[in-house]
């Protein structure tokens, strides 16, 4: 079972970091344990970390909330999901994760990330070992973001 604080760490830094770079207040559904990650969207961000635990963070995005995201990142409207606003999906996950690591390392567990990778494509299925939590996040509509955390071992 993954410790709880490490969920409510993931929620609080992810809730800090989507209000310090996107001014947006997120809301989060109820974690849910999951057998596999099948992201619901078909742009996806994939974080690894090592160290106390291991495992992945996975973003996943529609196509329309991602043009968003990149939109307020970028200071003005942004109509395509070209290399540049696929790069600034990546960077927001890697963001988000870095935050997490900190406060996880303020719990006793620490970890390191690796950089973001962005995959895009229909009928995607990721492989992950471990515990597998999804949280669904409503970001500029209702569960238009979904993360999964992988979470093996640990302390």
């Amino acid at each position: 079972m993954v410790d709880v604080r490490i969920i409510n760490s993931v929620l609080a830094s992810a809730q800090n970091t989507y209000e310090m770079v996107l001014q947006l207040k997120a809301n989060f559904g109820k974690p849910q344990a999951v057998k596999d990650v099948v992201p619901k969207y078909n742009i996806v961000t994939v974080i690894g970390f090592t160290g106390d635990i291991e495992g992945n963070f996975i973003y996943s995005f529609s196509e329309t909330t991602a043009l968003k995201i990149v939109s307020r990142m970028m200071g003005m409207e942004y109509g395509a999901l070209d290399d540049l606003a696929l790069s600034a999906i990546g960077e927001l996950g890697n963001m988000t994760s870095g935050s997490i690591a900190m406060n996880l390392e303020k719990l006793g567990y620490k970890i390191d990330i690796t950089p973001p990778t962005v995959i895009t494509g229909e009928g995607m299925k990721i492989t992950t070992e471990g515990m597998i939590i999804r949280l669904p996040v409503n970001l500029f509509e209702e569960d238009d973001l979904e993360l999964h955390i992988g979470v093996r071992g640990g302390k």
